[in-house]
């Protein structure tokens, strides 16, 4: 028996917030940063930068020594209750400075220059946070041409009370969802079929995992809040690794017509361009059907479903969060009506016409046999 499932993607895109989360203290010379708002990420919950966590900067001002002001520095939540550099750096008295930050801190396979970007072979599988959860990457604008004055933005009332921060996401995000069609269904003749499936274990197949990403600065003013461009597409350059394929599920769950089960947990992945036959979802499921209360058949199989959707999902692009939602139904119908298949089906009365078991019969013509014998008597 065929069994099928659908896939809705929805892609959602995660904005940072514009929201400040305003320092407090008086700074005086020594350089201190403001972090803004920024979207929920999986291992560090809430919206706003957690102070138990740190970042990395890079800073360039004309006539240092070497090529950066702030080379590769430490950022965290001071007992002053500011944002700064674990090395205290003072504002040159007459110079402006250019900033750009990245999280998590000391992350290896990172490097930038004035206007460029760039991380290399990085690994999503390979990153996990000290919670074992993965981790996180992101960068941000470029703070161009700020200089110690109350505002710190030259000429402008920006209302900063440090060198602002805002994240975005360089990787994407990922999460599945499944919940059965339909589970239940009476008949005229007064038969009641019921359906039970026990969801066993969930893999992602042919997942890039590592490559390349080059973001270049955005022509724009001198002075303020700069965005980088991101790659064609905003997907990284794989270099065809892929995930490990072994299940995500932490243990087999009995699928329900009333909640969708985080089959998938919100995990980050590589952005990447999406192909039929490459990036692909199998379901291990366990269908249980019953007849008038009585157990009646019990299946075992594996179901598979591209993970390129046309037309609605055909990348994983940076800072995009995209929720699958699996539908799996436990006939060879959908249980929709034909006549309106826009009307949500019903778990307890699907229209399932199209998967009765039905028969044609039709009766064979004789085969005539011609006997000649001789009867002696």
């Amino acid at each position: 028996m065929k069994k099928t499932l659908h896939i809705i993607a929805v892609a959602a895109l995660l904005l940072p917030s514009c929201t400040k989360s305003i320092s407090t203290g008086d700074s005086g010379r020594a350089i201190a940063f403001q972090v803004a708002n920024y979207a929920t990420k999986v291992g560090i919950s809430g919206t706003v930068f957690p102070t138990s966590e740190s970042f990395g900067v890079y800073s360039w001002t004309d006539n240092t020594t070497g090529p950066y002001f702030m080379d590769n520095e430490l950022v965290s939540y001071q007992a002053d209750q500011l944002w700064k550099t674990n090395t205290t750096y003072y504002w040159p008295p007459t110079q402006t400075v250019d900033f750009f930050c990245f999280y998590p801190s000391q992350m290896s396979g990172i490097s930038a220059d004035k206007t460029r970007i760039r991380y290399s072979a990085y690994d999503v599988e390979a990153h996990y946070g000290a919670s074992s959860e993965q981790q996180d990457v992101m960068y941000s604008d470029k703070a161009a041409g700020f200089a110690d004055n109350p505002d710190n933005v030259p000429g402008s009332a920006s209302g900063y009370s440090g060198v602002p921060v805002i994240f975005r996401h360089a990787l994407a995000k990922l999460s599945v969802g499944v919940r059965l069609a339909y589970s239940h269904k009476e008949e005229s003749d007064g038969t009641v079929t019921d359906w039970e499936i026990t969801l066993n274990s969930v893999s992602l197949e042919g997942v890039y995992k590592q490559g390349d990403c080059e973001l270049t600065l955005a022509d724009s003013p001198a002075v303020g809040l700069v965005s980088w461009v991101k790659p064609e597409g905003a997907v990284w350059t794989p270099d065809g690794s892929v995930m490990a394929s072994g299940s995500l599920l932490a243990e087999p769950a009995v699928l329900s017509t009333d909640e969708t089960l985080a089959a998938v947990p919100e995990m980050f992945v590589l952005p990447q361009q999406l192909a039929a036959g490459q990036q692909r979802i199998s379901l291990n499921v366990t269908i249980k059907t019953t007849r008038n209360g009585a157990a009646f058949l019990s299946e075992t199989i594996d179901v598979a479903a591209d993970l390129c959707v046309p037309d609605v999902v055909e990348s994983w692009q940076m800072n995009n969060a995209v929720v699958y939602r699996i539908s799996i139904n436990p006939t060879r119908s959908n249980g929709s009506d034909p006549s309106d298949p826009g009307k949500p089906v019903d778990p307890n009365d699907p229209n399932l016409k199209d998967a009765v078991i039905s028969f044609d019969p039709a009766v064979l013509g004789w085969d005539v046999m011609n006997v000649s014998a001789v009867i002696n008597l």
